[in-house]
């Protein structure tokens, strides 16, 4: 029997959707209560920062249509953030379980076999569940793009174009998957609701007239320039050989698998499982899957668009990953003869997806890794201890996680960037603090530590280094030190 040619026919169990839903309330309640528990967050600084734009936003209103932060993220996240960091992780963890409901919605559109497996393929993917603890912009991005992939589903491409057209305004790399939602919608016919997708660009263009004066304001103020010459570049390879650490080597290979079938079913449309649903799944699904990737790989070959090969940002898609995975799993369990094989074919794939996350693996969870706390917050924590007695009159820094230890608005006026010491325009007062650090002060804001020891205006008056990886205390360390302006 081909591995490909094969049509398992595996009826959905009785009560599937029922137990589904109590499954992802199960997950949602576990998630929820390993918040108050975590001392980390994901991508910790990146992280912060998003935090600290919804935390200030009614503050300073203008953080409500920022280029980096992101206006919808923002906009989620503003409320619950007054009430702190782990309001807003809460928040992501009922996101991240909107996006795997939406998932589970369409493994049943598409017909797949045991459709509640996409609940478990996301929740099972190491660093989509990991990134439900942190302030970032892809849980949102996944929930509007799973929920456009539903509806569009569903048959109700002009809701699911509406709700797309906001997909930009949760991360940039939205405008290619709305051209990509455009193309479906030209393909299918559906030419009413072509209209639907500017509808988000309207929303905030109309917004930034009153902010901006600018109805073009998200490309005339892109956070994000062409070249960026301190964030590099890399090979083709990238992101597909980074994807075990994004959704775990089972995943990945039942991913392949159903990328395999796919391509048999696009060449061969007499193999085609649901042929009423194939140019939905290849361009909604696959098609998506396939951009997203594709363009974060040409961005990071030619270092553009301030890539830096962060390979978190393949969480964006993780739901609609499920969805191939899931249709690698049948194409496994159609190797079955009998219906009661295929389902424990499928039971064993389950198990394996599952137990790979707490298998130790490198690409799986490990606590101290991903909830124990970072050197850099232990560090900036103990920097902001010793300066609490002295009262300075403003500081400086740019590592985000300062904002928290030192309880300070960073967007206020008592505080400055480390760039802002080279501009002669900015008058920091005598008696300030300069916090600085490694990455953020001296990669990001371009001021090396030599240039402030050996200038006659600044005294160091604390300072320590700390491994990154306390475990392995022979790696590289990271270090801070707090200067004084004299």
């Amino acid at each position: 029997m081909s591995l490909f040619s094969s049509r398992p026919q595996i009826p959905e169990p009785v009560g599937a959707n029922r137990w589904a839903y109590y499954l992802l309330a199960l997950l949602l309640i576990v998630s929820a209560s390993l918040v108050f528990i975590t001392q980390n967050t994901y991508d910790s600084s990146d992280s912060i920062m998003h935090y600290l734009f919804a935390r200030y936003a009614f503050q300073h209103p203008v953080n409500f249509l920022e280029s980096w932060s992101k206006p919808l993220v923002v906009q989620l996240m503003a409320l619950p953030a007054q009430l702190g960091l782990r309001s807003v992780m809460v928040l992501q963890c009922v996101l991240t379980a909107a996006a795997a409901a939406a998932a589970y919605d369409a493994a049943c559109r598409l017909r797949l076999p045991w459709p509640w497996l996409a609940i478990v393929c996301c929740y099972a993917s190491p660093d989509y569940f990991r990134i439900q603890f942190s302030g970032l912009t892809e849980p949102t991005f996944s929930v509007v793009l799973m929920a456009a992939v539903a509806l569009a589903l569903r048959g109700r491409v002009a809701w699911g174009a509406a709700i797309i057209s906001f997909l930009p305004f949760a991360r940039s790399e939205g405008f290619l998957l709305l051209a990509v939602y455009g193309f479906y919608l030209l393909v299918s016919r559906n030419w009413r609701a072509l209209p639907w997708l500017g509808l988000g660009f309207v929303v905030y263009g109309v917004a930034g007239l009153f902010v901006y004066q600018d109805f073009l304001w998200v490309f005339t103020r892109n956070a994000y320039p062409v070249r960026n010459e301190l964030y590099g570049s890399g090979g083709w390879l990238h992101f597909i050989r980074s994807l075990p650490g994004t959704i775990g080597w089972v995943q990945y290979g039942l991913f392949w698998l159903g990328g395999g079938r796919m391509l048999w079913e696009w060449l061969r449309p007499t193999a085609r499982l649901r042929p009423e649903l194939f140019t939905a799944d290849l361009l909604l699904v696959y098609g998506c899957v396939m951009v997203f990737i594709g363009a974060h790989t040409v961005f990071w070959v030619f270092g553009i668009f301030g890539s830096f090969g962060l390979t978190r940002v393949l969480c964006s898609v993780v739901p609609l990953l499920s969805l191939i995975v899931l249709r690698g799993a049948w194409v496994l369990a159609g190797l079955g003869g009998t219906s009661l094989r295929r389902q424990q074919i499928l039971a064993v794939l389950a198990l394996g997806v599952v137990v790979f996350v707490f298998s130790g693996a490198r690409a799986g969870l490990r606590w101290q890794r991903d909830f124990g706390r970072p050197s850099d917050q232990l560090l900036a924590e103990a920097a902001a201890q010793w300066s609490h007695a002295k009262h300075p009159p403003h500081v400086v820094y740019s590592h985000p996680y300062f904002s928290l230890a030192l309880g300070t608005d960073p967007f206020g006026s008592y505080t400055s960037k480390i760039e802002d010491l080279r501009d002669p325009n900015q008058a920091i007062p005598v008696g300030s603090l300069i916090f600085w650090d490694e990455w953020y002060g001296g990669m990001e804001g371009q001021t090396s530590l030599e240039s402030l020891l050996t200038n006659p205006n600044y005294q160091v008056r604390w300072q320590n280094a700390m491994p990154r990886n306390r475990q392995k205390p022979t790696a590289d360390s990271v270090r801070m030190v707090i200067f004084e302006k004299i």
